[in-house]
């Protein structure tokens, strides 16, 4: 077996980051056996701990967990003007700063890869990037966002209301101390926003994608959906509309036939409409630190 090394710059060691660093020391040997080099965490950078420079010198690739824009977009500019291949999760980061990290990529020759920015397992990314490049597609929409996903079913499950349902989904990790990102419709936003690019190639600022989120949902709306067969969902759409791109994201009711409608708990689900495919569905989890990594 190579003793080649495969050094990895981790940037965050939050939850997504802990679940990477396991993977990496659990699955190393599966790795070295494929590929011929052994990965191994070469450097660990946090807010309180860590050299960026020096983690990024010493790295092959750097995967950054980090969230938030700053100081991330400078640790990753850094990376790829160096050459360095990236792996990035961090959907507010390139939903913002997207051109100006895809231009570094080119001009230091090296790469950004982000397929569990959206969605974690779900591999919507690489259907849009690779499996329908350069197909026409009309429309994408979805279940992006696996926290307020849970929220809204235990709250039709289950009759919680959305505070004890918010609690639930703290304590099993789904959800962060501080949801706002979540439950506001903003992490789901910046996720439509970078699936509208890769769909209709254009770039799609996020302050131009109106959203709204679940907050103000109460028992009463969803026992309304019940009552008439419904199922109340956070759905992000993104389509063309005439020579414009329309991006949203806010609560939804969908009939009961509809595929969406019986994604439940913290899985994603996004439908993609294309002339070529006609209309494909992809599911699976969307939230948790291993599910991510």
């Amino acid at each position: 077996m190579s003793d080649d090394l495969l050094k990895i710059g981790l940037l965050g060691r939050g939850t997504v980051g802990a679940a990477f660093a396991e993977l990496v020391e659990e699955r190393a040997d599966d790795v070295a056996r494929l590929t011929g080099r052994r990965p191994v965490i070469s450097g660990v950078l946090t807010r309180s701990e860590g050299d960026a420079e020096a983690i990024i010198a010493e790295a092959d690739l750097i995967v950054e967990v980090m969230g938030g824009t700053e100081p991330t977009r400078e640790y990753v500019l850094a990376a790829l003007n160096a050459g360095l291949p990236v792996i990035s999760a961090n959907k507010q980061l390139l939903s913002r700063h997207g051109p100006e990290l895809w231009a570094a990529a080119e001009a230091g020759g090296g790469q950004i890869r982000f397929e569990a920015a959206v969605a974690a397992v779900v591999p919507v990314i690489r259907v849009l990037s690779e499996s329908l490049s350069g197909a026409q597609i009309d429309r994408v929409h979805g279940i992006v966002n696996g926290t307020t996903n849970f929220i809204l079913s235990e709250m039709a499950s289950t009759g919680a209301s959305y505070e004890d349902a918010l609690a639930q989904a703290q304590q099993l990790g789904f959800a962060e101390a501080d949801p706002t990102e979540d439950v506001s419709g903003a992490d789901a936003a910046a996720k439509m926003a970078l699936l509208a690019q890769l769909a209709f190639g254009g770039w799609v600022a996020l302050d131009d994608v109106v959203f709204e989120g679940i907050e103000q949902l109460t028992t009463e709306d969803i026992a309304y959906a019940k009552e008439f067969g419904l199922a109340l969902k956070l759905l992000g759409t993104a389509e063309r509309v005439g020579d414009a791109i329309s991006v949203r994201v806010h609560p939804a009711f969908l009939y009961a036939a509809h595929p969406l409608a019986s994604i439940n708990g913290s899985f994603n689900a996004v439908t993609i409409e294309s002339p070529a495919i006609t209309e494909i569905t992809l599911s699976g989890p969307g939230a948790g630190g291993p599910q991510t990594a």
